[in-house]
């Protein structure tokens, strides 16, 4: 079953308080804590046994309200029973706390009391029920119908309902109409529907008739409201069953006959069971609630809260979820693996990156780095068979010349004829040119020696007439080497 929570505000016709008077409603006008109630008001009851009953169908139920400081004692039962009690009494002045709350209740029509025990103040703020729709696994879509849809049969006819528009409506606007005998009728196909609109001390009762089943609800008069509420839940029903059905509302005759009703939307919900092998439900919907006319959406599927105890605070107007924790904690923990994964992916890539743009850089390197001549053979080189050429960096084709200037001039160790068959023979010649590297120097004559005369050498010079030292005419006796021996 497709399970979701309905709010009923204090100031509901769907709230029966008694005795008639004992409870006053509150708004900012007379207090200005009422803003932080949900919907800007709360009923209050000074009277011992004043109390404040629901009807509802579904499998739990939440009541909350405020406490401060001059506060009482209250009691909460469901089908007779007290399902819990205590003080409203607080230090300070809170709004929106739980007063009672119970869960778990076997599907179907139950009856909620709040009863002031003291006779000090105690008041009402809202009241959250369970409900479902459904068989098991199904679906929850619910339907809003606005005031202005076509589909909505206002009579006598359209002229006797006037248009009110302001933003607190749904929409912007509903219909309103005190014209005696009035109606505005709906047929739909449904489990469920709720209907929606304002409360006033100015409206009269509401007769509302589904399937041929009238209820009367207070419309506000009689003390019930002091000023006017809107999008104010007015009526429920559930387990309609299959097939087309009819609601209709009009003003009660016995009651405020001049007084005024109008209508601000309606609700119809229905389950869907889901058909994995499909796109669709069984019932022919998307399972989304996408809607096929009007607005459509999904109900989300909620449950109470079992921890709840009185004085926890709720935010106004929303219901527990019924997400378990270990669900959340599973979502978490998938996430932040994805994350990881992410992180790791991106991680890969931009390695992968680095390591091409690393190699694109060596082998730019490479390719523009020149050839030296050591790098090849060095007999090639020698034997005059490699040029110095390299691909990336070309050199000029030779250009042939006739004669080419030696930087020396002195003769070349390789010019030896004793030389001439080694390959390093005195080269004179380019490998690549036909042309003498050296221009063959000219040889220059020594100049021829020249004789002059000389006097004749002086007699007493010491000198022979050619110049010579003149040798001793007495020389020493020579040695006898072998008379020395012996």
């Amino acid at each position: 079953m497709a399970s979701f929570n309905m709010t009923v505000e204090d100031c509901s016709p769907m709230i029966t308080y008694a005795p008639a008077g004992s409870w006053t409603d509150t708004t900012s006008s007379s207090d200005p804590l009422a803003t932080s109630y949900s919907g800007g008001s709360y009923h209050v009851a000074s009277t011992q046994g004043a109390t404040a009953t629901i009807t509802f169908t579904g499998t739990g139920i939440t009541l909350l309200g405020g406490r401060k400081p001059n506060y009482g004692t209250y009691s909460f039962s469901v089908d007779g029973q007290i399902v819990s009690s205590g003080s409203a009494q607080a230090n300070d002045q809170v709004a929106q706390q739980i007063l009672g709350s119970v869960e778990g209740l076997a599907y179907g029509s139950h009856t909620a009391v709040l009863t002031n025990t003291g006779g000090n103040p105690v008041d009402l703020d809202r009241i959250d029920f369970q409900t479902q729709i459904g068989q098991a696994g199904a679906v929850g879509v619910k339907k809003t119908i606005d005031d202005s849809d076509s589909s909505i049969v206002y009579s006598p006819s359209p002229s006797d309902w006037q248009v009110n528009s302001n933003a607190e409506f749904f929409d912007g606007s509903l219909h309103f109409t005190n014209t005696p005998g009035a109606s505005a009728s709906l047929s739909f196909s449904g489990d469920a529907v709720a209907v929606w609109g304002t409360v006033s001390p100015d409206h009269a009762d509401i007769n509302m008739e589904l399937d041929g089943n009238s209820q009367t609800l207070p419309g506000g008069s009689g003390g019930m409201a002091s000023v006017v509420h809107p999008q104010v839940l007015l009526f429920y029903k559930t387990d309609l069953g299959p097939g087309q059905h009819t609601l209709s509302m009009s003003g009660a005759s016995q009651n405020n006959a001049n007084g005024f009703i109008d209508l601000d939307m309606v609700n119809v919900f229905d389950a869907a069971v889901f058909d994995p092998s499909s796109t669709t439900t069984s019932s022919g919907r998307p399972p989304t609630g996408t809607p096929s006319s009007g607005k459509t959406a999904a109900v989300p599927s909620t449950s109470l809260e079992s921890s709840s105890s009185p004085g926890s605070p709720v935010a106004a107007g929303t219901g527990s979820s019924g997400i378990s924790k270990g669900a959340i904690a599973g979502a978490v923990i998938g996430a932040l693996l994805g994350l990881a994964l992410l992180l790791g992916l991106l991680g890969f890539l931009f390695m992968r990156r680095r390591r091409a743009r690393s190699r694109s850089i060596e082998k730019s390197m490479i390719s523009v780095s020149p050839v030296l001549p050591m790098q090849g053979d060095p007999r090639a080189l020698e034997s005059g068979m490699r040029s110095l050429e390299n691909p990336v960096f070309p050199f000029p084709p030779p250009r042939a010349r006739t004669t080419s200037s030696r930087l020396s001039i002195a003769p070349s160790y390789y010019s030896d004829p004793e030389f001439s068959g080694h390959s390093r023979g005195g080269s004179t010649m380019s490998a690549l040119s036909t042309a003498p590297l050296v221009s063959q120097a000219p040889i220059m004559e020594l100049p021829q020696s020249r004789s002059f005369s000389r006097k004749p050498v002086p007699a007493k010079s010491g000198l022979s007439p050619n110049g010579n030292p003149a040798r001793p005419s007495h020389r020493p006796p020579t040695m006898d080497f072998v008379n020395m021996d012996n």
